[in-house]
C-alpha cells in the first residue's frame, strides 16, 4: 500500500456567536481538510483549523505547505511508516505543525479504515470510554459569562474556560466571580490568559481568582517566558497549564526541566498529530503532569482524532474535555451520528480510523477558494 494523493479543502465555518480572546475576536472555524488517498482505494480524513493569532500558521500557509511541500515528499511512501514519513516532512519542511498535522492524523484513519480497527486500538488501546464536555465561555464580559454559564449548567456541562487576559485585573477577577456566582461551588472554572499577562499582571489576576476557587489557570504569560511562567507557578496557590508554550516535545522537556507547570495543554494540531502527541504525553506522564484535552475552534474531523487521543492516553485528565468545538459552530462537515454527544458527553466510537465521514454537500458548501485566501491573508 503506498500514499498516491492528498486531497485539500479549505473551509469556513462561522461561530454561533463571536468568541473574544486576549488576542482578538474569533468569528469563524478556519479548518484545511484533506483525504490521503492510498493506491488500495482507501482514503484517510486529516483535519485541521490553524490561526495565525494562535501561531505562525494560516489557513493560506497550511494548504501551501500541504500542496507545495508535503504531498510531493511523502507520496509513494507506504502509510504503514508513521516515523518515517514524519522525518520525512520534517526535512522538507521545518515547524508547520499544524499541516503536519493533518497528515499525521490522516494516516492513522487509513490506517484503522484499513484494518478494521479504531484508531485507539492502534495508539494504546482504550483507557476510558467517554468524556464529560467542558464549555467555553465566548463572551468578553462578566453579564454575558455569566448568562453563559448558567446556559451551560443547565445543558448538563460541570465545568468551563473563560477566556481573560484582554481587560484590566479588576475586571478579570470580578467576571470570574461572576460566573463562580452562578454555578455554585464544585463546578471547574479555567480561566484562560491565552498569553495576555506579563508575570506581574498574572501574579495579580490569579491571586484574586484564588478565592473563587478556579481548578487552574492557562497560559498567564507568552509562549516564550518560561522562566516567567515558572516564576508565576512558585508564587500563587493556584496550578498553572502551559498551551501555546507546547507544542512539540522538546517544548514538553524545557517545561518539566523548569518545573514550570502543574498541567499541559494538548492539542493534536499544534503536536502534528498522533505519533509526536503520544511522545509528549509520554514526557508528561514520566514527569507526573497530567494533559487536558483542549481544542482550537475547529471543525469535527479534529475532534473526533482528539477523542481517539485522549480515550488512549492515561494522564489525560478524565473530568474535562474541550471536545465540544462543534458544538459552538453554525455547522460542520461531518456526516450525521458521526460524534456521539449527549448531555454535555461525548462517547468513544469504535467505528474504524476516526470513526466519522465527511459530508460531501458541507465540504463543497462551505469551501474557500484559493483567490479568497490570498484576500484574507493580504
Amino acid at each position: 500500500m503506498k500514499i498516491s494523493e492528498i486531497e485539500v479543502f479549505p473551509i469556513n465555518i462561522p461561530t454561533l456567536m463571536p468568541y473574544v480572546l486576549s488576542h482578538g475576536t474569533v468569528g469563524s472555524a478556519q479548518s484545511v481538510i484533506i483525504k490521503l488517498h492510498a493506491d488500495n482505494g482507501v482514503f484517510g480524513i486529516g483535519d485541521t483549523s490553524p490561526s495565525p493569532t494562535f501561531s505562525e500558521e494560516s489557513q493560506q500557509s497550511v494548504v501551501s505547505s500541504l500542496t507545495d511541500f508535503l504531498e510531493p515528499a511523502i507520496k509513494g511512501m507506504d502509510p504503514f511508516d508513521i516515523e518515517a514519513i514524519h522525518l520525512r516532512m520534517d526535512e522538507v519542511l521545518k515547524g508547520n505543525s499544524f499541516a503536519k498535522a493533518a497528515i499525521g492524523i490522516a494516516l492513522y484513519d487509513l490506517l484503522g479504515k484499513h484494518l478494521g480497527l479504531p484508531v485507539h486500538a492502534l495508539i494504546g488501546g482504550l483507557c476510558r470510554g467517554e468524556f464529560p464536555l467542558l464549555w467555553p465561555l465566548m463572551g468578553g464580559d462578566a453579564d454575558t459569562n455569566a448568562k453563559e454559564a448558567e446556559s451551560a449548567v443547565k445543558r448538563g456541562h460541570r465545568s468551563v474556560m473563560i477566556k481573560v487576559g484582554h481587560n484590566d485585573p479588576q475586571v478579570e477577577i470580578e467576571r470570574v466571580a461572576a460566573v463562580r456566582k452562578v454555578v455554585g461551588d464544585g463546578f471547574v472554572i479555567i480561566p484562560d490568559a491565552n498569553q495576555g499577562w506579563t508575570p506581574q499582571v498574572a501574579l495579580q489576576c490569579i491571586r484574586g481568582m484564588a478565592k473563587y476557587g478556579v481548578a487552574w489557570v492557562e497560559q498567564p504569560v507568552p509562549r516564550w517566558d518560561l522562566d516567567g511562567l515558572a516564576r508565576v507557578r512558585g508564587a500563587v496557590d493556584v496550578p498553572i497549564s502551559a498551551d501555546e508554550s507546547i507544542c512539540s516535545m522538546y517544548d514538553a522537556m524545557s517545561l518539566i526541566k523548569r518545573d514550570a507547570v502543574d498541567i499541559v495543554s494538548l492539542k493534536l494540531q499544534k503536536s502534528e498529530g498522533f505519533s509526536r502527541a503520544k511522545k509528549i504525553a509520554a514526557i508528561t506522564q514520566a514527569a507526573n503532569v497530567p494533559i487536558f484535552m483542549n481544542s482550537m475552534v475547529e471543525t469535527g474531523g479534529n475532534v473526533a482524532a482528539s477523542l481517539q487521543f485522549a480515550a488512549s492516553t492515561p494522564n489525560v485528565i478524565p473530568y474535562s474535555a474541550a471536545l465540544m468545538s462543534t458544538l459552538r459552530l453554525q455547522d460542520d462537515i461531518l456526516m450525521e451520528g458521526g460524534l456521539e454527544i449527549e448531555n454535555a458527553t461525548i462517547k468513544v466510537s469504535k467505528r474504524p480510523g476516526l470513526g466519522v465521514e465527511l459530508d460531501e454537500r458541507k465540504l463543497s458548501e462551505y469551501a474557500v477558494s484559493m483567490p479568497q485566501l490570498r484576500a484574507a491573508g493580504s
